[in-house]
């Protein structure tokens, strides 16, 4: 079938349509280009296709670097020219939130990367025992359960890939057993290499072989199973595997310096940090505002950023252990002018967001890493009196469709 691709969706496919008129979103394909296309299944009504051959190709289309992209289901645009993905995120973005009943501000900025590859410093990967065959580790593949094995992936660190490669081989050399996942972190500023393992039943020795036997092939590194080191801006924070971190270290401070400025902090604001994690924001907006609060449900991430307080010598933070919605209740009317929010991709709970509501905090810096989840928060910020200030789009992850931005809004 012969498709003629429309504008990007959410997702890294575009919109084409059948001949009747239905809905296609594609696969490998830019807007403007003529593909023809294999169907890949419906869901929701909706047809899904990937492209077989280009018959008019864009001309921001370029060759993938990876020799896995078209089957693994990590990078959606590598087939785009990077400042065309930028653009394309732009209007991504855009259609979600008019969706909304939202207008992205048109003076929103996009700030990508100068060099868009080797920018994950962590990585999950799945492992794949098959019968007569050796250990390997992979990730899916586009729409589907199965997993693709791998041996290298141009958009995780130097180092990620090569513990890939070694705890591949170790797995395989000692027959281990029962591995279902295996996490890996590189240290930005050192030569340490962070790993867990995720396993059917409890962990036996054959795990500390593993490790033991990983180390032997990774001389130069340092194979750490605790924590590791991660600097910000001169501040020192541990991270651990089951804490999280952001996956892109540099461009971590374009995000957080864009939330940050955004809010303008004065030397005697008081701010709330929601979804703190580790307080790498919380930290880091001590050294301009007068005091922050800090709320994360994870008490294990609470513990590792009290640990990064002491380590800095910041005592204007105070960390909340608990779910946002109930630390919230907490807080009285008055005590912040300024709150900072960066939840996971579903967004805020309704009853969180109703807390914010009651609050009424003068500003509002909102991160996020999914962009139909943040306009429907953001519309019903601004119908519980807020207004839209400013907005920018932050490109935490080339090569893939996912979209980070960050929106100010003020209480009118």
């Amino acid at each position: 079938m012969t498709l003629q691709a429309g504008v990007p969706a959410h997702g890294g496919s575009t919109v084409a349509r059948e001949p009747d008129g239905r809905v296609v979103l594609v696969h490998y394909a830019l807007p403007g280009e003529t593909v023809e296309v294999r169907p890949r299944g419906r869901r929701g009504g909706v047809a899904f296709a990937s492209v077989e051959r280009v018959i008019e190709a864009s001309p921001d289309r370029v060759q993938p670097r990876c020799p896995y992209f078209g089957e693994c289901g990590g990078c959606h645009w590598q087939h785009a020219r990077y400042q065309a993905q930028l653009e394309l995120k732009r209007k991504v973005v855009e259609d979600v939130w008019a969706r909304a009943g939202l207008r992205l501000p048109p003076d929103t900025p996009v700030l990508g990367m100068e060099d868009p590859w080797r920018y994950r410093i962590r990585g999950e990967f799945e492992c794949i025992y098959r019968p007569g065959a050796s250990f390997e580790l992979g990730f899916h593949r586009l729409r589907s359960h199965s997993v693709l094995p791998i041996r290298e992936c141009p958009i995780h660190h130097q180092r990620v890939e090569e513990g890939l490669g070694a705890f591949r081989q170790a797995a395989d050399e000692l027959e281990v057993r029962g591995l279902k996942h295996l996490l890996l972190t590189a240290e930005p500023g050192g030569n340490g290499l962070l790993w867990a393992a995720r396993v059917e039943g409890k962990p036996g020795r054959s795990l500390e072989e593993l490790g033991s036997r990983a180390q032997e092939l990774l001389p130069d590194l340092a194979l750490l199973d605790d924590s590791i080191d991660l600097e910000l801006w001169g501040l020192q924070f541990r991270v651990r595997s089951d804490t999280f971190v952001q996956a892109n270290h540099r461009q971590t401070p374009v995000l957080y310096r864009t939330a940050l400025d955004m809010l303008a902090l004065a030397p005697s604001d008081r701010v709330l940090d929601l979804y703190a994690g580790i307080g790498t924001i919380s930290l880091t907006a001590a050294r301009e505002a007068g005091h922050v609060t800090a709320i994360e449900e994870n008490p294990r991430a609470v513990a590792l950023g009290r640990l990064a307080a002491r380590i800095n010598g910041v005592a204007e933070v105070e960390f909340l252990t608990g779910r946002v919605e109930s630390a919230l209740r907490q807080v009285r009317l008055g005590e912040h002018e300024a709150l900072i929010a960066d939840p996971p991709r579903a967004g805020f709970e309704q009853a969180a967001l109703a807390e914010v509501l009651r609050l009424g905090t003068g500003r509002v810096a909102y991160v996020s890493c999914e962009p139909s989840t943040q306009a429907r928060d953001v519309a019903l910020l601004i119908r519980g009196g807020y207004r839209l200030r400013r907005a920018a789009i932050v490109d935490m992850f080339p090569q893939t469709y996912h979209i980070e931005t960050v929106v100010l809004l003020e209480r009118a």
